[in-house]
């Protein structure tokens, strides 16, 4: 719905707009815990809720069991995609990178792994230009 109230009016008026979805490779496998507890604690989110994400994230193994072999490996980063609460940290995570400065030709929108900017202007060169402001943005 957020894409549609961005773009709609735009084209309506004969403007340019440009999308860039942005697919973060392995978001749920890479997913870096002190990241995510740091954006509970920035967005001044409840004690409890807090320590039990901790908790959830305490004394996490993988267990492989092969013919008569069995290996115990820590976990420290990373949550199962498609798990209960996968989206609502990556969420967290991702949340620095949609409360970014942009320009006011630009919005952010996450869905699930990915990011989509979308950037609007009045003609194709100044909207590339943006996007490319606002990529360097992102990246850094």
């Amino acid at each position: 719905m957020a894409v549609k109230q961005f773009i709609e009016p735009e084209l309506e008026k004969d403007k340019v707009v440009i999308m860039s979805s942005l697919d973060v490779k392995g978001a749920f496998d890479a997913a870096w815990w002190p990241a995510v507890l740091k954006g509970l604690r920035d967005a001044k989110c409840p004690w409890n809720l807090y320590h039990l994400t901790q908790d959830y994230f305490r004394e996490r193994r993988a267990v492989i069991s092969f013919n008569s072999s069995t290996m115990v490996k820590n976990i420290t980063k990373g949550y199962p995609q498609g798990s209960c609460c996968g989206l609502g940290l990556w969420n967290v995570e991702c949340n620095p990178l949609l409360t970014l400065k942009y320009t006011n030709h630009t919005k952010a929108v996450a869905f699930a792994d990915d990011l989509v900017i979308m950037i609007k202007a009045e003609s194709i060169r100044e909207a590339e230009n943006i996007a490319n402001v606002e990529l360097i943005k992102i990246s850094a």
